[in-house]
């Protein structure tokens, strides 16, 4: 299936966002740090068919527009709010990853009212990285800038071989939209990691919608850990939780069949 693309104004920002399908419910995909919208075509080729699906740029990344000085995860959040709002006060299923799940969750947080499930794939949610100083975010901050940097340097046709060869057992789709979001990276948003957090526990008890978190391995490089996702069920009003076995950090990537079924079940659930 193609994409059509178009930019809205977003709280004084251009986004950008890539639609596919027609009919169903509306299905919003919040992308993670350093990736951009089409990231999740392939994912989104799957679900177009029953749903409406909408995959943006966030400000910094893809081709949206640069963020301020000043921009944090809580702006991030209040983008997603209102790109919600935007669609007419339809209250849609919210999926995001990594930095994105953070920003899905926090805008359910904020608007319960606006959302009917949200959809969490490994959100960065474990003591270890919240229990993060000030100057150690400082100093992370400043070498993801340095590292997008060249990564814009570099173009996308070395960026994808670079990726193709340290995960081969990724599709070639995903190698593409990879490299291609790398390449267009505004550097300043990087800035986003040194950005203070809101703990998850105050965010989940907010959530008033329909949850699936979906966690992977922590020795494959996934960031929410068995203990955090324990107590967002503990603590969430509708929490299902999913682990996805032999996947890392990037779980559709490394395991987009049993991704791809925990969500059309977790849809499925929703419909009936």
């Amino acid at each position: 299936m193609s994409y059509r693309e178009r930019d809205l104004v977003i709280r004084g920002a251009r986004l950008h966002l890539y639609e596919m399908g027609d009919a169903g419910p509306l299905l919003i995909l919040a992308h993670g740090f350093t990736d951009h919208g089409l990231c999740w075509l392939r994912l989104a080729q799957e679900l177009a068919p029953s749903a409406r699906v909408v995959m943006y740029d966030a400000r910094g990344h893809g081709r949206s527009d640069p963020p301020p000085a000043a921009y944090t995860r809580e702006e991030l959040a209040k983008d997603l709010v209102a790109l919600v709002d935007a669609f007419g006060g339809e209250r849609p299923i919210v999926m995001g990853h990594s930095l994105g799940a953070d920003t899905a969750a926090w805008a359910a947080a904020l608007a319960p009212e606006r959302f009917w499930a949200v959809i969490l794939e490994d959100p960065p949610w474990s003591a270890a990285l919240y229990a993060r100083h000030d100057a150690e975010r400082r100093a992370r901050a400043d070498r993801e800038r340095a590292q997008v940097e060249a990564n814009r340097n570099h173009g996308v046709g070395e960026l994808e071989a670079f990726i193709r060869e340290h995960s081969p057992h990724w599709h070639e789709i995903e190698w593409r939209t990879w490299a291609e979001a790398k390449a267009l990276m505004a550097p300043e948003a990087a800035e986003i990691i040194a950005s203070s957090r809101a703990p998850w526990e105050t965010l989940v008890p907010r959530i008033t919608c329909p949850v699936l978190l979906l966690t992977g391995d922590n020795d494959l490089g996934a960031l929410t850990t068995p203990e955090a996702a324990a107590e967002v069920v503990r603590i969430g009003r509708r929490v299902q939780h999913v682990h996805i076995d032999g996947a890392g950090h990037s779980l559709r990537r490394d395991q987009f069949e049993a991704v791809l079924r925990a969500i059309q079940r977790f849809l499925s659930d929703l419909a009936s």
